[in-house]
């Protein structure tokens, strides 16, 4: 038995060893590396959101780039009511300036041209809502813009106009296109270039171009107003054979050739919708772009966020320092929805560990059940053992002795007879023990079917049986309750548990001042068959063990009664083969009451 115990420790230390204790430092690593991970996201919220506000200025930077590579790539006599169509020959075909008659250009409102003294022409694309509207407003801003002074140069010209113009390449225009661009833009105009044509001929002008200027300011009607600007002017001179005769087409080159032209940004573009186009392939989840009144709202005290500078960070010259922070946006990281994710993800961790833990718990304690059940299960046996041991030698050595005496002839006459009963019971006890056994396999395998039989009428059959003969007091009385109902029964398994129930209280509570009671009676539905004892009773830890099979109370090694511990095991099979339950619970007044309770066939 003890080498059964010291089995079942090393067995349980062996399981916590290789399972139990890898899972709990696998966890417990695990567990440290997620901290240490959400430590570092946490850490590096605000690089990443100013490394994000990095990403949004670049790509904002480069769709402006894009936008002014393809304005500088527009002719600047397309400035101008009309321009020149690419023919063959001498004839000329006047067309209407693309900026009105081209596809919409995003970030763009309209464009303009103006020399210092003349007029402003500007030019809003056809097919808009308002266009008129639109038109005289851009008429407005440019009136504005031109009264101004001209800014310093900025990432997006070099230098002033002039000078950037001269670092460009000088540009040969045909004075054809030149004198089309410079004239009213009607049909006098149209025809005066036309008579012209002969003595324009093959006739060029050296111009200068500069890069575009980008400028931002809020006018007194606190409108933004983001103007891109580049200067044209005259870099050579003109034929000497056109200087000699006048051709009243390039009147204008008289004074010189100094235009300003650009294009006007749309402000809802350029401070809305193109930063929150970009912020949404930008920015992940936990991140948002917001203007300043709605950066920092009362619930998003704890954010942190990071800010652009629009009108700065595009290089847009200014004329006022405040004007340099309009358009400010912020990213905000919102840290406590971050915390929120990162308690999310370490309560699922915890919830699977804790099912894990339960897992193994559930593990440990089947492995040590299932160790105690064939401990206990070989202490039963060994008990189960040294009791067949017991009562096999008893009777054996019992019939032996008289036997051989018998034999040998040295018994008288007078005791052959008795010598031969005892012969007889001992014979008798040994088929017991050995019937026993057997029925607990029959039972185990072969399942008799119950009938409704009176539970009485059964009991009362084997009152001769239990009633020892002769004139002596009987030990036993029975306490039948009239008109009991029918129950579910066989007469074989009545048989047993009421032999057995009294055999096991003769042995272990014998009668002395008060007989054993066999009763019947209806209780909650039930029909109950109950053997009283006033014996010792039986501990509350032991009551369902004692119906285990070879299972009894003490060691067999200082037990004084006999049996084999299935007298109480045969009971409960044959009450479970009439589908009724078998148990013990304390009398009143000291001893013991082992009942069976049968279903009723009624």
């Amino acid at each position: 038995m003890l080498r059964l115990e010291s089995t079942t420790r090393r067995s349980l230390i062996l399981y916590g060893a290789l399972l139990v204790l890898p899972t709990l430092i696998f966890g417990w690593l695990y567990w440290s590396e997620l901290q240490k991970d959400f430590e570092r996201d946490r850490q590096a919220i605000p690089e990443k959101a100013l490394d994000d506000a990095h990403k949004i200025v670049a790509r904002m930077n480069q769709r402006l780039e894009n936008l002014l590579e393809n304005e500088s790539k527009r002719p600047f006599t397309h400035y101008a009511p009309l321009v020149s169509a690419d023919v063959m020959g001498d004839d000329l075909v006047p067309l209407p300036t693309p900026l009105e008659t081209s596809t919409n250009t995003p970030g763009v409102l309209g464009w303009f041209s103006f020399d210092p003294n003349g007029e402003v022409r500007t030019f809003v694309r056809q097919g808009i809502p308002n266009r008129e509207h639109q038109r005289a407003e851009i008429q407005s801003m440019v009136q504005d813009f031109r009264t101004r002074k001209p800014v310093e140069s900025s990432a997006h010209g070099l230098g002033s106009g002039v000078s950037s113009a001269f670092k460009n390449p000088a540009l040969a225009i045909p004075l054809r296109d030149l004198a089309l661009s410079l004239g009213k833009g009607d049909v006098e105009c149209a025809e005066c270039v036309q008579r012209c044509l002969p003595q324009l001929r093959d006739k060029t002008l050296q111009v200068g171009v500069s890069d575009f200027e980008l400028t931002f300011y809020v006018d007194s009607d606190k409108r933004p107003i983001a103007i891109a600007s580049r200067r044209v002017f005259k870099r050579g001179a003109l034929d000497s054979e056109l200087l000699q005769q006048p051709v009243p087409c390039l009147a204008p080159l008289e004074k010189g050739l100094s235009l300003k032209q650009g294009f006007v940004f749309d402000p809802q573009w350029l401070f809305k919708d193109l930063p929150w186009d970009i912020a949404q392939t930008v920015l992940d989840q936990d991140e948002e772009l917001r203007t300043p009144p709605e950066a920092l709202p009362i619930d998003s005290i704890g954010s942190l966020f990071a800010a652009i500078h629009i009108v700065r960070d595009l290089a847009f010259e200014t004329y006022y320092p405040e004007d340099a922070n309009y358009g400010r946006l912020e990213i905000v990281i919102d840290d406590e929805r971050f915390e929120e994710r990162v308690a999310r993800q370490s309560q699922r961790f915890l919830s699977t560990g804790a099912m894990l833990l339960l897992t193994l718990g559930i593990g440990m304690t089947l492995l040590y059940r299932s160790v105690r059940r064939e401990l206990d299960q070989a202490h039963r046996m060994q008990n189960f053992v040294a009791a067949v041991t017991h009562e096999l030698r008893t009777p054996i050595s019992t019939i032996r002795l008289h036997a051989e005496m018998l034999q040998d002839g040295w018994v008288d006459a007078s005791k052959q007879s008795e010598y031969y009963d005892r012969i007889v019971r001992e014979t008798l006890r040994l088929s017991t023990l050995v019937e026993r056994v057997l029925e607990k396999s029959r039972l185990k395998e072969n399942v008799t079917r119950p009938v409704a039989g009176d539970l009485n009428q059964h009991v009362l059959a084997l009152k001769d049986d239990l009633v020892p003969t002769g004139d002596g007091k009987s030990d036993v009385v029975f306490q039948l309750e009239p008109k009991l109902p029918k129950a579910w029964l066989t007469a074989e398994g009545v048989g047993m548990i009421v032999s057995n129930l009294v055999e096991n209280a003769r042995k272990y509570a014998p009668p002395r001042d008060e007989p054993l009671v066999v009763r019947t009676r209806w209780n909650n539905g039930r029909v109950l068959l109950e053997v009283l004892d006033r014996g010792p009773g039986v501990p509350v830890g032991e009551r369902e063990k004692i119906f285990e099979a070879f299972y009894r109370i003490g060691s067999e090694q200082t037990r004084t009664t006999t049996g084999t511990g299935l007298g109480l095991h045969l009971v409960r099979l044959h009450a479970e083969t009439c589908g009724a339950e078998a148990s013990v619970e304390d009398r009143e007044h000291g001893g013991s009451v082992f009942r069976v309770a049968f279903r009723p066939a009624d």
